[in-house]
């Protein structure tokens, strides 16, 4: 993949007075644009980060490669949840476990091997949903965003744990985001997820 433009950095100057106090937010940097110290401002809410923006760098003709990480410890205090790739932190292992101590909820995902959901530190395993992969272009943001949205609603994180990998094994079955799921397909395809044996 390569990039020929780079967005203009966003910092806590940028967010409007009145979206301070929104209830849920989510940060998800493209390359990272996204100032970390932006977590902070909003403080009357969740707040969660997918982080592959910040785990990218560029080289000089502008081809994307995987970089080493040190988030501020600004962001992790304010993070309510925090969303990794397995590919984004490859060699990084260590920085993950430290980093899943730090933030309350973790979610590491392994697109058809599901995911691992850290609570707490705490490590449990999420089952793919079996799908019919088209496209699995932004699958991983899904997932995150499905999981933030379900989290706030039912204060559950294995509930939206299994949302977020029905929302993103659903939206692998289309090109772009024409499968993203809407609240009728999310919830037929948890209720037959949590029908399903944990084997499959």
């Amino acid at each position: 993949m390569h990039v020929g433009a780079v967005a203009a950095p966003i910092g806590p100057a940028d967010v409007p007075p009145d979206w301070r106090a929104a209830p849920l937010v989510m940060l998800a940097p493209v390359l990272d644009e996204v100032a970390p110290g932006l977590a902070a401002v909003f403080t009357e809410g969740a707040v969660g980060a997918a982080a592959q923006g910040w785990l990218r760098a560029l080289t000089r003709d502008g081809a994307v490669q995987p970089r080493p990480w040190s988030p501020p410890d600004l962001l992790l205090a304010a993070l309510q949840a925090l969303f990794l790739s397995r590919e984004d932190v490859r060699d990084q292992e260590g920085a993950v476990a430290e980093w899943c101590q730090r933030v309350p909820i973790t979610v590491l995902t392994a697109g058809r091997d599901g995911a691992l959901l850290f609570v707490n530190g705490e490590r449990y395993e999420v089952r793919p949903r079996p799908a019919r992969e088209v496209d699995a272009t932004g699958a991983g943001d899904v997932f995150a965003a499905t999981f933030l949205v379900e989290y706030q609603r039912t204060g559950d994180p294995w509930e939206a744990a299994a949302a977020g990998a029905c929302a993103g094994s659903l939206a692998v079955e289309g090109e772009g985001w024409s499968a993203t799921p809407d609240r009728a397909a999310l919830d037929a395809a948890l209720a037959d997820y949590r029908h399903e044996p944990a084997s499959s």
